[in-house]
């Protein structure tokens, strides 16, 4: 019954909620690992979920600490299941959502990482040097994600239709497919408008004016998967960082806009942020930026009582 109740729930985010793919195979992921878990903790569990309680969704977290997972991981899962509870409450299927009872691991907010705007620089020129086809797209893909910071789902969902390049607009799709519209910078506009002109090589007439922007040598939709190495090879090559992925270039966007003055609201909307706590994060980049400005050029910043 579970393992339906599961298939049930992933139909529901995936056909009604509209939740991407990336999303739902998320969500798919966590579930399973919770329904491997209760078959060894109990498999009388799985014929009546009823009986499921806050102590098993306790020990299932138990067991997923004692195997290294870190603390985002974990609370990562228990939304999924406090998303897959809440559904089967309001279907009158259980009493009561179990696992709304059962709190969230601790989380310590770490500051994103992201590139300096010289770093963006050295960026753009250093991939800015493949005249091909696969160049030119690889060299737009980096550019709009800079100029939009768009996720790497809604790149690579990205359809000609959802560009406006006469206006220099991007209509996003984000997470259950909010729609949102991004401007887009005249560079990205330009890199785009290049790669455009020989995307036609990959595909037949009548495609040239629909589908996916980004394509593979074979003509197929690039992949989230597929977008990642390519931008991971281009950032490796201008900066030493541990954690490189297409967030890196999402998180310069949102930094550099609230470094040069913008209003917090306006980039909460540019992302696709539902709630401002999510944009805050980068505030504190923008104070670290403060401080520094702030020691070198006010007169007394650096003084001692005793100079």
């Amino acid at each position: 019954m579970l393992n339906r109740f599961i298939a049930s729930f992933l139909q529901h985010i995936a056909e009604e909620k509209r939740y991407s793919p990336e999303t739902v195979r998320g969500y798919s992921i966590d579930l399973k690992q919770f329904a491997d878990f209760v078959a060894d903790y109990d498999p009388e569990l799985l014929k009546d979920v009823k009986r499921i309680d806050r102590l098993t969704i306790r020990h299932f977290l138990g067991m997923l600490g004692e195997t290294g997972r870190d603390p985002r991981s974990m609370a990562r899962k228990l939304a999924t299941l406090k998303s897959f509870f809440k559904y089967l409450h309001l279907r009158g299927d259980i009493p009561v959502n179990v696992a709304s009872f059962v709190q969230t691991p601790k989380l310590r907010k770490s500051i994103p990482s992201f590139l300096s705007e010289d770093q963006i620089s050295d960026l753009m020129d250093n991939s800015h040097t493949d005249d091909s086809l696969l160049g030119r797209r690889d060299y737009a893909i980096l550019e709009l994600f800079y100029s939009t910071g768009m996720r790497v789902s809604e790149m690579a969902n990205l359809t000609l239709g959802q560009l406006n390049l006469e206006r220099m607009t991007v209509r996003v799709f984000g997470k259950g497919s909010k729609e949102r519209i991004i401007p887009v910078g005249r560079m990205a506009a330009d890199s785009i408008e290049s790669y455009l002109t020989l995307r036609k090589q990959l595909v037949p007439n009548m495609q040239l004016r629909d589908g996916v922007v980004f394509l593979n040598k074979n003509g197929r939709p690039l992949t989230a998967g597929g977008i990642r190495v390519r931008v991971k090879q281009a950032i490796k090559k201008i900066a030493d960082m541990k954690k490189v992925s297409p967030h890196v270039l999402r998180h310069s966007f949102a930094t550099h806009l609230l470094n040069r003055g913008a209003d917090l609201m306006a980039v909460k909307d540019l992302l696709g942020h539902e709630n401002l706590s999510t944009t805050q994060i980068y505030t504190h980049l923008q104070t670290d930026k403060l401080k520094s400005v702030y020691k070198t050029a006010h007169p007394r910043a650096a003084q001692s009582q005793h100079d």
